[in-house]
């Protein structure tokens, strides 16, 4: 993995400043939650502590002191007085909570609403009944079948159950010893799928301010014993007393009314007393513009970042028991209702019920007069909240996408660096091994450029040092012909004298190492000043394929051991340079294939042209070149011949070839046929 990848994965770390900053999020979230949680807890505890202080305000009616739970029935306050039809339409739009009726086995057998318009009370009960039992004309009895009874404070009413049509109410006239039809009592009777249902109405000052309601389930109409039966009324036959909300504590909890704030007084029973602010239901209203305005993707997903737990959802106008049934102060998390929000959730209820306790003295357990509970919506800390997340995730993505821009240009630029001196170390030494001396030195003083500083100063030793091995060879040349001339002056005087056969033996085999030797420093001191004079020949124009045919008769003419073959093209090739090098060059490659190559084998030199370079080749036939001496071969004094130097060859040949196609900017090269029957030798040559 190069360095700009490792450097882009390490930017990556930034990607942990957003998630912190969520983990922030939800910490302030939720201290903005528990605070909010406890001003609504000390709202509570303030309008219970008035409430306590006055407690004719939540129980101005002694009555229900002492009475048995369940026995109560709740008035309902209702905008307008229904039609009593019997199907109940308007009771279903108004989304009020029902009182269910049970058994003697615990099962549902019916559930009634009352509500109270004016000065009139209103009831609709449901029946569950399969087969319901209507009364039969001929009984004797008022209710030989199904019946609905409705105590009051003064009277009982018998409602015999019809199939169809208006309500016939009959009571005990004791003064005339017969049951009278009540004809304040109005209502009507209808067939529902799961059994029959009443929608009924009466004064309310006939019901004395207490009602219960019993139902009767008989199989037959022949007045037999019920065998289900459903009832308010407690054991000692007082009906129970009907709740309705409190003028006087609806106008005290109007002083403690905020916006966005819903208060609620219950009694001990859990029925409403007194309200103020929207209903539960509506809490969330005002957020749902938002969603009408297209912004609810984004509500949605910061709801999504900043929950913790899912919230259980808030009953459709009513509070869980958890709030209304005991005397301890409570506090919980809602979800808005459904209806109201765009999705399950979006929409967080705080509700906190604080329990209203007399305050009188001399008294082991206070009895519980009721419970206040506030309820607030928590949108206005979501928006909060929302709002400071969409600040830092533009902040955090925004540095998060700079520091990894400038991560990535660092990397960039530091890769292009560490490129530039890899490029510059390959190509610091050509192919022949000499150093091209335009290696980098950068100004930066960081770690890189220090390296790259102590790669030149290093290069720059090694072409001091070859500079001193390239001028040896003069050098010795020059130091070593005064001696050998002594040594060679010496020999001749020894030869004139008298010598026996033996010493006269050792001295020419003396004199023939010195000759050898002379000709070895000609030969060095040839090639220097063949080298400089290479560097300042003449450059011309002039025909490689003409040059090429010329030179291949002279060689054929020279060589006649061996069959020489030329290939070019037909066509004139121009070329700028210098004639008289390249046909040294040449000469050197065809003398080289000559001494290698055996008698009567081919020769063969070959010229090829391209819209960039020729090239110039020179084949033959004989032993392959050992491995690793591709390039070896044109450096000085090199030479792969096994007749350790006798024939004077001392490997300067094909160096001299090397430095005439480094004039000419060209290459050469030397490699085995693809037959493995020889050698061949390439000159490319730049166009």
């Amino acid at each position: 993995m190069n360095l700009r990848r490792q450097l882009v994965l390490l930017s990556l770390c930034t990607l942990a400043l957003p998630w912190a900053g969520c983990q922030y999020l939800r910490q302030v979230d939720a201290a903005l939650s528990q605070g909010q949680i406890q001003t609504l807890e000390a709202t509570g505890n303030a309008i219970a502590a008035r409430l306590a202080s006055a407690p004719e305000l939540i129980a101005p009616d002694s009555r229900r002191t002492g009475r048995p739970p369940g026995a109560q029935l709740y008035l309902n306050p209702l905008p307008q007085s229904p039609v009593l039809d019997g199907y109940g339409e308007e009771w279903r739009a108004l989304e009020l909570r029902p009182r269910q009726l049970l058994d003697q086995q615990g099962e549902p057998l019916a559930r009634v609403t009352l509500g109270k318009h004016s000065s009139h009370v209103y009831l609709l009960l449901t029946a569950k009944d399969r087969s319901p039992s209507y009364h039969d004309p001929r009984s004797p009895s008022i209710s030989s079948g199904d019946t609905v009874e409705i105590f009051t404070a003064q009277k009982q009413y018998t409602l015999p159950v019809a199939s169809q049509g208006p309500v016939r109410a009959l009571y005990y006239n004791p003064r005339r010893g017969s049951y009278e039809r009540e004809l304040r009592l109005r209502g009507r009777w209808t067939a529902s799928p799961r059994g029959y249902q009443l929608e009924l109405a009466l004064p309310f000052a006939l019901t004395g301010g207490e009602m219960a309601i019993r139902v009767l389930d008989r199989t037959r109409s022949d007045n037999s014993e019920p065998t289900r039966l459903a009832s308010t009324l407690p054991a000692d036959g007082r009906p129970g007393t009907l709740v309705e909300p409190l003028p006087a504590l609806q106008q005290e909890l109007e002083h403690f009314a905020r916006p966005e704030l819903h208060l609620t007084v219950v009694d001990q029973e859990g029925f409403v007393l007194a309200q103020s602010g929207n209903r539960l239901g509506s809490i969330a209203e005002g957020d749902q513009h938002t969603a009408e305005n297209g912004r609810w993707l984004r509500d949605w997903f910061y709801r999504r970042l900043l929950a913790t737990d899912r919230l259980p959802p808030l009953p459709e106008g009513e509070y869980p028991v958890a709030l209304t049934e005991n005397r301890e102060t409570a506090s919980q998390w809602f979800s808005a209702p459904e209806a109201t929000v765009r999705a399950p959730g979006d929409e967080r209820i705080g509700a906190v019920s604080v329990p209203v306790v007399t305050r009188a003295d001399n008294i082991i357990e206070r009895p519980l007069l009721g419970r206040v509970i506030a309820a607030q919506s928590a949108s206005a800390l979501q928006s909060l909240t929302e709002s400071a997340a969409q600040r830092l995730w533009l902040t955090t993505a925004g540095a998060a996408g700079l520091v990894l821009l400038l991560l990535l240009g660092y990397a960039s630029w530091l890769s292009w660096r560490i490129r530039r001196l890899h490029r510059a170390a390959r190509t610091a030494v050509d192919s022949s091994g000499r150093l091209r001396g335009d290696f980098p030195r950068p100004y930066l003083n960081d770690e890189l450029g220090a390296l790259n500083r102590a790669f030149a100063s290093l290069l720059a030793e090694l072409d001091h040092y070859h500079q001193y091995l390239r001028s040896l060879a003069s050098k010795l040349s020059h130091e070593l012909r005064t001696p050998l001339a002594v040594v060679r002056s010496s020999l001749d005087n020894l030869a004139a004298g008298e010598l026996d056969q033996d010493s006269r033996r050792y001295a020419e085999r003396a004199a023939e190492g010195g000759a050898r030797l002379s000709a070895i420093l000609n030969a060095l001191s040839a090639a220097n000043h063949l080298e400089a004079s290479i560097s300042q020949a003449d450059k011309e124009e002039f025909d490689l394929a003409d040059l090429l045919q010329l030179l291949t008769q002279s060689y054929a003419d020279a060589h006649r051991g061996h069959h020489f073959d030329v290939q070019c093209p037909g066509s004139p090739q121009l070329y700028h340079g210098a004639p008289e090098l390249l046909a040294q060059l040449l000469d050197k490659l065809v003398d080289n294939a000559v001494s290698f190559a055996p008698g009567g084998s081919e020769i063969r030199l070959t010229l090829e042209a391209d819209s960039q370079e020729y090239r110039l080749s020179v084949s033959n036939e004989g032993p392959q070149l050992p491995p690793g001496f591709g390039q070896k071969l044109f450096d000085s004094l090199v030479s792969v011949r096994d007749d350790g130097g006798k024939a004077g060859h001392l490997g300067l040949g094909l160096h001299i070839a090397r430095l005439i196609a480094d004039f000419h900017q060209g290459t050469l090269d030397a490699a085995n046929r693809e037959d493995g029957k020889g050698v061949t030798f390439t000159l490319q040559l730049p166009r």
